[in-house]
């Protein structure tokens, strides 16, 4: 399960990251069924990918969220639904964004560099990822759903 959820992170994280580069693709459409929406030439299969795989992407966000902020997921997921970002809900509790941010880069770097190993992502591509994800989480985890 946390290997599941690391991968749907790392893939989250090129979503946010906005990567296209093909070995990205590789990586992502290698696992994945065929979709049968038609795909755009830019998209390389990663928006395929993360649309195909957002309730798991979702489901590792508030997990791992959750226990950052020392609540149970369902709290969380009730707090979102009230218009609350996950910067808010961890304010309230006390916490502070980047600890709530500093768990979910770590879980998808962990995954971008395990994809790396497999050869299913290029060094290059990673770090651009891992350049990125940073930003791209504090600003995911500053939004109001």
């Amino acid at each position: 399960m946390l290997k599941r959820t690391l991968t749907s992170i790392a893939m989250g994280g090129v979503l946010l990251t906005g990567a296209t580069t093909a070995g990205v693709a590789d990586a992502a459409y290698a696992s994945t069924p065929a979709v049968t929406s038609p795909v755009q030439s830019t998209d390389h299969g990663v928006g395929t990918w993360i649309r195909s795989h957002r309730r798991q992407i979702a489901h590792a966000v508030v997990t791992i969220s959750a226990k950052a902020i020392g609540v149970p997921a369902q709290d969380l997921v009730s707090e979102l639904r009230s218009g609350k970002s996950i910067a808010a809900v961890a304010s309230e509790h006390g916490v502070s964004t980047q600890a709530v941010v500093s768990p979910l880069v770590g879980a998808a770097d962990s995954a971008v560099k395990k994809a790396v190993a497999n050869h299913k992502l290029t060094s290059t591509a990673a770090a651009k990822i891992e350049a990125a994800l940073p930003g791209r989480v504090t600003k995911l985890v500053n939004h109001v759903f």
